[in-house]
């Protein structure tokens, strides 16, 4: 997976043309008519705008691009709607658009020519209105008017958000590639699953009462198991014995499945899959990438959805919503044993058991059934009697978190790609059928302040509290493995030939030049350096970060981002002052040895850098300007350094073997 972001990277800098024209072809088919509603138009937008950051495009030529794309579009659909005027809505193809289509009429009769502008911003209304406006009165020279403006500003609007992201993402290269990937890999998550959600919602509201009129007549003809189909559609019968039913046979077909899948006597080894698809996500393993993906990890357990449930519990309690808290009992009760009961089936052991890798922290193996029933119905509830509108919002966001708990789990080797699947189908697939049972039973309207704001706050607490006990998200620095047979006569000869002359970057892209290899007790060389005048920088907190934002800040009140190298952070991180605006920053990284008298060896850069504005004038931040000869600098903290051709070797300590100054 490293590879193919990366050679996109390569084939997008070497053919910035075709990226353009991807660009503009997007904009286009996201303004055409009816088929603009399909295109995701908006996240090329933000791609693009990421590219801008990190200097692959430019900015003006991409906004006036997509400006001309989506303009291009507009005039297509206004053309349709000037040629065929009210006979294109009234087609036989349109007619499941025809609510669409209904609501951009009527906002183009209450807003007119300023309705083309705010339709730009509109989502599903930006592909039909300049149809509307075509087959309208409307001047094409005041459509061309309002339509440019709007493209320009739309344009600019969805590219810039791709600059801030790709600049975040500047500084992020050089902390680490992979974490690059990682957000964008998210991003591109979260947004599908909104997507989707919009899809699915508008699809099912289509079609809900055709599917339920043939669940009711199947029932009707099968007296027997239409049992199961009428008492969840049909107002007039009881639910709770068929759900109870349904709750068990949804058990048994999970079980099942899970045994056919993972079970250790039928299968001795992972499925290929599962294996390709930890392998790739371990490709994109960094310390802090781990930190965001255990953060994730905490909203799907059960100190955080516990005070979740029991909040929303209160909360209708409260309000008096007898049948949805008893819909809400039932998915807690049955939630909880289907969690419990898919716990007891054997299956091959997590990945990260299975590798016998560090074990993610707090989680248990089948938390994401209990978490997907809880997060997916809270929406159910909530959406009950309202717009189309707030319902996508309300599953998009259950959507998105529940995307990011089972990628983190998947990124932190907590479970196998196939058994998250199945444990999400179940969760998913008991929510459904509770929804069903709500929504056709006499369904209250839940008051949505007085439900939203104290789960939400009790949402917050309990994630707050979870991540406050787990301060430390970022793994402790790996040991260095010992090389036996390495002595200083080696190192000093030919041996320091065998350790990165350079940070690697994603899928070991060389970045910036290791100048430095430093054998000693890393609390040694901290304290010499410290004795010398080397500080840290400040730290990444919320005060200190806002201090980017002044562009006159000194150099050493800016904090530092830290870099990684072949997978792992940097254990030791120093800066040295030299006026308000220049200071010398030394990094040190494990080398992966140890001298036959068990002295480590650590690999370094010593660059110079400077306070400056970047990423469009936006952030003041130190930048990497040169590096440095270490020999005034670090004299006093090593005092045998020797010069190989530009790479220095230093020691704290007296070696047994001669060593040259």
């Amino acid at each position: 997976m490293t590879e193919l972001g990366q050679a996109f990277l390569l084939w997008t800098e070497a053919h910035p043309g075709l990226a353009l024209l991807i660009l503009f072809a997007a904009a286009m088919l996201d303004a055409v008519f009816i088929l603009g509603v399909f295109v995701p138009a908006g996240l090329v937008l933000f791609a693009i705008g990421a590219l801008v950051a990190l200097d692959v495009v430019a900015f003006w030529p991409a906004v006036l691009i997509a400006a001309l794309g989506g303009l291009t579009g507009d005039l297509l659909s206004f053309a349709l709607g000037r040629r065929y005027r009210e006979r294109l809505f009234e087609s036989a193809w349109l007619q499941r658009r025809r609510m669409l289509v209904t609501r951009a009429q009527q906002f183009f009769q209450r807003h007119g020519g300023k309705g083309v502008l705010m339709a730009r911003f509109l989502g599903p209304l930006r592909a039909v209105l300049p149809a509307v406006a075509g087959a309208s009165p409307m001047p094409l020279w005041l459509f061309l008017l309002a339509d440019g403006v709007a493209a320009v500003v739309w344009a600019s609007a969805y590219i810039l958000p791709g600059v801030v992201f790709g600049a975040s993402l500047g500084l992020a290269a050089q902390v680490a590639g992979r974490l690059a990937l990682l957000l964008v890999l998210l991003a591109a998550l979260v947004w599908g699953a909104f997507a989707l959600t919009r899809l699915s919602l508008q699809t099912a509201s289509d079609r809900a009462e055709r599917w339920l009129g043939a669940l009711l007549d199947w029932s009707r003809r099968h007296r027997r198991l239409g049992r199961f189909g009428a008492a969840l559609a049909d107002p007039s019968q009881p639910e709770t014995p068929v759900l109870a039913l349904l709750a068990i046979l949804l058990w048994a077909l999970g079980a099942l499945t899970l045994f056919l899948l993972a079970a250790p006597s039928l299968h001795a080894y992972p499925w290929p899959s599962d294996a390709a698809i930890f392998q790739w996500l371990r490709d994109l393993h960094t310390p802090y990438g781990i930190a965001i993906a255990t953060v994730f990890l905490h909203l799907g357990e059960w100190p955080v959805y516990t005070p979740v449930a029991v909040a929303m519990l209160l909360t209708l309690m409260v309000q008096r919503r007898t049948r949805a808290t008893a819909h809400w009992l039932a998915a807690l009760a049955f939630g909880g044993v289907l969690s419990l009961g898919l716990a007891r089936v054997p299956t091959v052991d997590a990945p990260h058991a299975y590798f016998l890798l560090t074990p993610p922290p707090g989680y248990a193996a089948r938390d994401l059934v209990l978490a997907t029933v809880i997060y997916g119905l809270i929406p159910v509830l909530l959406s009950t009697g309202r717009s189309a509108h707030q319902r996508t919002w309300f599953y998009g966001v259950a959507s998105a978190l529940l995307v990011l708990i089972t990628v983190s789990r998947l990124y932190l080797g907590a479970q196998w790609f196939s058994h998250a699947m199945v444990l999400l189908v179940i969760g998913l697939l008991w929510t459904a059928l509770l929804g069903l049972g709500f929504r056709r039973h006499r369904p209250s309207v839940v008051r949505l302040g007085a439900t939203l704001v104290p789960v939400g706050l009790t949402f917050l607490l309990a994630a707050t509290a979870q991540w406050t006990l787990d301060r430390d998200l970022l793994p402790a620095a790996r040991s260095v493995e010992v090389r036996t047979g390495f002595t200083w006569t080696d190192w000093q000869q030919d041996g320091f030939q065998q350790f990165a002359s350079q940070r690697s970057d994603i899928a070991g892209r060389p970045k910036q030049p290791l100048n430095l290899q430093w054998a000693g007790p890393l609390p040694a060389i901290r304290e010499a350096l410290e004795r010398s005048g080397w500080t840290p920088p400040p730290p990444l907190a919320s005060g200190q970060v806002l201090r980017w934002l002044s562009d006159a800040a000194a150099v050493d009140t800016l904090p530092v981002l830290p870099q990684v190298h072949a997978g792992e952070r940097q254990v030791l991180m120093l800066r040295h002052p030299q006026d308000a605006r220049r200071q010398w920053l030394l990094r040190l990284w494990p080398a992966d040895a140890r001298f036959d008298d068990g002295t480590p060896l650590w690999v370094g850069s010593l660059v110079l850098q400077e306070a400056r504005s970047a990423y469009l004038g936006l952030m003041r931040y130190p930048i990497a300007i040169d590096t440095a000869n270490p020999d005034p600098l670090l004299r006093p903290a090593a005092p045998i350094i020797r010069d190989v051709g530009g790479l220095y070797l230093l020691t704290t300590v007296a070696s047994p073997e001669p060593f040259h100054d």
